[in-house]
């Protein structure tokens, strides 16, 4: 019988889904699947324990997947790097061609693509399958190359786009945006069902020892490790949060609770950006939970924001202004990311409650992101890259291209505020309205100057202060620079020496 020839397919391991467009019109009886763990890879940042996991068990539930619907899988586990396995697969199957789905950080596709070279492989590389925009889904809405879009543009012509919670064209319920109705307060006694646990299997377990044995010395527990890793479990996972908890994920969205974890959040992020979901069939269960009463619009409307706006606004962001995106530092930040992120060795109980959430499960609702561990960061004046390089290892669904828009334009506004109109910055008012987590601090939130006062305070007015002239044209800034200006020189004056007293300390190591 004559020998066909061969074709590979090079699944990575964020790109664990059936969709993969390199997968799709490729013949099971002349291609065979390439799957790599490497090493290297997974050390050339020093990403969370639970994160490793997640993928390399994630990758060996799809090779199975692939097996079963008749796919040939050339799988190499725990490898060096990609070099050998490659070479190897080429001498065994001697392939005529390669594909391959674009991965979804910078540079890497081009990496990739160039090792092929190596033997001889042209690659024909597939766009990513796991986001439903294009490119021009945002280019056409700027004015010209340089203008700004807006999220809640895109967000419109996405809704237009996918048809979702439309009614003959126009928003249900005549509102595009509900987060007006998803800032209530925590209240006392407030109960959340508990997310699903999925038991590791043999897979998962000695993937578990895998990682503890190469990557020991990597952030993070992995601990009780009960995360959905297969196909099968993360439509369990999303199965839970349309029937128990989206219809409650809207109007506590915001909220923070030092003894509730997941809340009403839907925990899917880390199975969404590796394709085990498909963002769209998550919109759409999401939505016929509304249109059958099961959960409320602004709850619903929300959640589908967060995918189909936020998350392709990001990933259309980062596309657009990589590599240079990750060098901005518009108001020179320069401060180093203290010690105490990585250990947690920090007296405020705000951040020190959410810093050792991370580092247990590698994972933090999104206001806990921005107006806690971010806010900090923004108005401390931390180093943009060393905060994006914290959030991209310490966060099981983080990616560099999550990271990158998410860190240094909205929370950081270190892009110069194409992401985010404004700062994200706020003082412990806020906090201490939106959590539970003052009451027990040893600092004080209504103090701003003196040892017992919450350093969130006195760094806001500063940050402030320190950027006046940026954000005396901002409008939506307008009301806060009112209230720093109408402050007298003295107190000016001891916020000031209070802050850099903070930064200080900062900067010599010192935990707060």
């Amino acid at each position: 019988m004559e020998k066909r020839a061969m074709t590979t397919i090079w699944i990575t391991g964020d790109q664990t889904t059936m969709r993969s467009r390199a997968l799709t019109g490729a013949d099971p009886a002349t291609s065979v699947v390439l799957m790599i763990e490497s090493l290297a890879r997974s050390k050339r940042v020093p990403y969370h324990k639970r994160k490793l996991v997640l993928i390399y068990a994630g990758m060996r539930h799809f090779a199975d997947d692939l097996r079963a619907a008749g796919w040939t899988v050339d799988y190499y586990t725990e490898v060096p790097d990609f070099a050998e396995p490659l070479a190897a697969h080429v001498r065994k199957y001697a392939p005529v061609a390669m594909r391959m789905m674009q991965q979804s950080e910078y540079g890497v596709t081009e990496r990739y693509t160039a090792l092929a070279a190596e033997h001889g492989l042209a690659v024909d590389v597939f766009p990513h399958a796991n986001f439903l925009s294009e490119a021009n889904d945002l280019d056409v809405l700027a004015s010209k190359p340089t203008s700004r879009v807006t999220m809640e543009t895109f967000y419109r012509r996405m809704r237009k786009k996918t048809g979702l919670l439309l009614d003959d064209g126009e928003p249900v319920g005549g509102q595009w945006n509900l987060d007006h109705d998803n800032r209530e307060k925590p209240k006392k006694g407030m109960r959340f069902p508990a997310p699903p646990r999925f038991a590791p299997d043999a897979h998962t377990q000695d993937v578990i020892a895998m990682v503890e044995r190469h990557f020991g010395d990597h952030p993070g527990i992995i601990g009780d490790f009960a995360l959905p890793v297969s196909r099968a479990d993360a439509l369990i996972a999303l199965d839970d949060f349309i029937e128990n908890r989206l219809d409650g994920f809207g109007p506590s969205q915001d909220a923070m609770l030092a003894g509730e974890r997941t809340m009403n959040h839907s925990l899917l992020s880390h199975a969404i950006n590796t394709g085990l979901l498909d963002p769209m069939e998550c919109c759409e269960r999401a939505e016929l939970a509304y249109r059958a009463g099961a959960a409320r619009l602004n709850s619903v409307e929300g959640f589908i924001r967060q995918l189909i706006g936020w998350r392709e606004y990001i990933w259309r962001v980062y596309w657009k202004f990589m590599p240079e995106y990750k060098e901005r530092n518009a108001l020179g930040a320069d401060l180093p990311l203290p010690a105490f992120f990585w250990n947690g060795g920090t007296s405020m109980f705000c951040l020190e409650k959410s810093i050792a959430h991370v580092r247990e499960t590698g994972y933090a609702h999104h206001i806990l992101r921005l107006m806690v561990l971010g806010n900090f960061g923004l108005i401390a004046g931390i180093a943009p890259l060393e905060m994006h390089d914290w959030f991209w290892a310490m966060f099981v669904d983080g990616y560099d291209w999550v990271m990158a828009p998410n860190v240094i334009g909205m929370t950081l506004h270190a892009d110069g505020g194409y992401v985010g109109t404004k700062p994200y910055a706020a003082s412990a008012n806020y906090i201490n309205g939106m959590s539970d987590y003052c009451k027990p601090c040893r600092y004080d939130p209504k103090l701003a100057v003196g040892e017992n006062a919450c350093p969130f305070n006195a760094l806001y007015w500063d940050f402030l202060g320190r950027n006046e002239a940026r954000f005396a044209k901002n409008q939506r800034m307008a009301m806060v620079m009112r209230n720093w200006s109408a402050k007298d020189d003295t107190t000016r004056a001891a916020l000031r020496d209070r802050a850099a007293t903070l930064r200080k300390r900062l900067r010599a190591g010192d935990a707060l």
